[in-house]
């Protein structure tokens, strides 16, 4: 049914369909070479992802394919409609999916140096290419299957209001009546059998449980910044144990953050930087899911030599009144039977208590009062333009974690673009990148058609 949902949206906006003519003019007669009041784009692809876990054997992690449609319309030079639908259909995760997707769907208005946008949309803060500390407003999806890192960000309703003061600096409002948390599929890792993951109870939609942002830009030649500032619930949820103590679910936090960022250029080289430093609600703090305040920057500088490009970046992660807290490296393996017995469960208490502590500390990064991480990419462009080569790595010196990226595209034409690459995760135990390897390993295909 959703297939011909999105069938119908594109006959309906299409040159042909009944609104095509008309709906954004004033005249009731189109002139007969005049340009259209939208543009249509998007692609159809095909992807496989295909792995190893701890079996010698290979294995399907994922294959799918699809459809992606974005409607640009325009209403002179007031405002705007745009739309971003997805349809999805194929086999991930060890289950069968037909998923369709409103991405986004947003209006802008604009009235002189006053700018309104209203709807499903994404806002992305920040400057700097991998890491974005500051970017607080848009939810992720960390276990999208796609070789396009943009694919992880979902959209959220909201009413976001810019200003211009003067042409080099700008004001920025956004506020998220809401809460939509980030995708991290706990119930992918390995977990003992008596292990169930439950549905997250959301907070409720109301103007005092909403999250509000507000930025400033200063954007001159050869230098752009700005400072922000969120207060809402974090997009990243820690774990919970439910009422029943073998059952967890994910727990949002209401924090603040304080950041800033910039980009600029330096003779031949181009730098952008980030920091930020958050610090849950005094409501919050203590509690089991909710990470200690900390702060997090990045620093990244890039150059070109011809068709050659190095990019190298350092993140830095400091944690405020950070204590040691002993990591048993996983759920205590127990014979579901022998948790109907009171002792046994008494027992287990303190001892479940203490791996979800320990592991929220792994998914927040906070294992270690201090950490440093650098990362690297260099990308080579070959054959007039028509081939990328590149590879993202990234070594954390704190916990030995790692991390490689390859990938190589050929534009086949125009529209066609063929893509190949993998990622490799590897960290020791304890870590987050041990948890997330069995599931990510994995080499990737990828065939789209965009238009």
């Amino acid at each position: 049914m959703r297939f011909f949902i999105l069938i119908l949206l594109i006959v309906l906006v299409s040159p042909t369909g009944i609104f095509g003519q008309g709906l954004f003019e004033n005249s009731g007669r189109a002139e007969e070479n005049a340009p259209l009041p939208f543009q249509l784009s998007g692609y159809t692809r095909g992807v496989s992802y295909l792995g190893e876990y701890s079996t010698p054997s290979s294995e399907i992690k994922s294959v799918y394919g699809e459809a992606a449609l974005r409607i640009n319309a325009f209403s002179g030079d007031r405002g705007r409609l745009y739309t971003d639908l997805r349809f999805r259909s194929g086999y991930e995760y060890n289950e069968w999916i037909n998923e369709f997707q409103v991405r986004e769907a947003y209006a802008d208005v604009y009235l002189g140096n006053f700018e309104l946008r209203a709807g499903q949309a994404i806002i992305a803060w920040g400057r700097t290419d991998a890491v974005n500390p500051t970017n607080n407003l848009t939810p992720q999806d960390y276990f999208v299957r796609s070789p396009e890192p943009d694919d992880m960000r979902l959209g959220n309703f909201l009413l976001r209001g810019r200003y211009s003061i003067v042409p080099q600096i700008r004001l920025e409002a956004v506020w998220v009546p809401m809460y939509k948390y980030s995708t991290y599929r706990f119930d992918l890792f390995e977990m003992p059998e008596y292990i169930t993951f439950i549905e997250s109870p959301l907070p409720a939609a109301a103007i005092n449980k909403g999250s509000i942002a507000a930025k400033i830009d200063f954007l001159f030649n050869g230098f752009d910044g700005s400072l922000s500032w969120f207060n809402g619930f974090d997009p990243m949820p820690g774990i919970q144990p439910g009422e029943i103590l073998t059952e967890m679910y994910a727990r949002a936090f209401r924090q603040q953050t304080l950041g800033l960022d910039l980009s600029l250029g330096l003779g031949s080289f181009g730098v952008r930087g980030e920091a930020a430093f958050r610090d849950p609600a005094p409501d919050y703090r203590d509690q089991i899911f909710v990470p200690k305040p900390d702060l997090r920057y990045v620093l990244e500088t890039d150059r070109s030599f011809g068709d050659f490009n190095m990019m190298l970046m350092y993140m830095g992660h400091y944690v405020f009144d950070f204590t040691e807290i002993p990591l048993q490296g996983g759920m205590p393996e127990i014979d579901p039977l022998q948790l109907q017995d009171p002792a046994i469960l008494a027992m287990l208490g303190p001892m479940m208590e203490q791996e979800v502590a320990g592991f929220n500390r792994i998914i927040f990064d906070q294992t270690m009062e201090i950490s440093h991480t650098i990362g690297f990419r260099p990308s080579l462009t070959m054959f007039h333009g028509v081939s990328k080569i590149e590879v993202f790595g990234m070594y954390n010196f704190s916990t030995e974690e790692w991390g490689l990226f390859p990938r190589l595209t050929w534009d086949v034409n125009d529209n066609l673009k063929l893509s190949v690459g993998g990622q490799y995760f590897e960290g020791g135990v304890n870590t987050r990148h041990d948890l997330i390897a069995p599931v990510f390993n994995s080499g990737y295909f990828e065939l789209r058609y965009s238009f």
